[in-house]
């Protein structure tokens, strides 16, 4: 039994009894009035703005019209890379056999256990990371990457380019609106979810921003 003269006890005992916080405070809108509205929610409204989001956030963007088109945009993109990292399966059907027949082999890591070293010296040479995007929010220019089996983060994190590729199907409005439509879900079956807003940046040294210092240098959404 616990004993309620515990400090943890005192203190929630003090908790209980205090009263409610701003007891004038109005009540929440309804309805909800979300932080960053956005009138026009049509499809090609939603990925104007995503796009002028993203790139204002120093990410690079390709929009296709077809998935053929943004296979030959990955493989554009990769150049001489003779190896990716990737998830596994990715949104783009053919991509993998598209791949191969370049000669590009492609790792799906897997690093767990003490001694980690000598399997992030393996992959420390490849420079391109392949995944999809659970989805986008286009008035922040946001992509939301969920971890689960087949999607870890190094693919994400670990090479210093990051291709995305991106569905049209999978744009939000905002975060709010992704969370009400299948966000919650996501995040009760997920081991984790980042949300990421461009390349890595950091500003600690001397208030200069720095890109590709925690993660990619170069972030490229391929949308089809």
């Amino acid at each position: 039994m616990t004993n309620p003269t515990s400090s943890r006890e005192r203190i929630l005992s003090r908790l209980r009894g205090s009263p409610a916080p701003f007891p004038d405070a109005p009540n929440a809108p309804q309805p909800y009035l979300s932080v960053t509205n956005l009138p026009d929610t049509s499809p090609e409204a939603l990925l104007t703005r995503f796009q002028h989001e993203w790139e204002a956030l120093k990410g690079e963007i390709t929009i296709t019209p077809t998935p053929e088109a943004a296979i030959q945009t990955v493989i554009g993109l990769i150049g001489e890379a003779k190896q990716v990292m990737s998830w596994e399966p990715l949104p783009l059907p053919g991509l993998p056999e598209a791949l191969h027949a370049q000669g590009v082999a492609v790792a799906r890591p897997t690093v767990r256990g003490e001694d980690r070293s000598g399997p992030y010296a393996a992959l420390d040479p490849i420079s391109v990371g392949i995944t999809g995007a659970d989805g986008a929010l286009a008035t922040t220019g946001t992509l939301i990457l969920n971890t689960q089996g087949g999607q870890g983060r190094l693919p994400s994190l670990l090479p210093p380019r990051h291709l995305v590729l991106l569905r049209r199907d999978r744009l939000f409005t905002h975060l709010e609106g992704w969370l009400a439509a299948e966000g919650r879900a996501l995040l009760e079956a997920s081991r984790s979810v980042a949300l990421v807003s461009g390349p890595s940046k950091t500003g600690d040294i001397e208030m200069q921003i720095i890109y590709g210092v925690h993660g990619p240098k170069i972030v490229h959404v391929i949308v089809f």
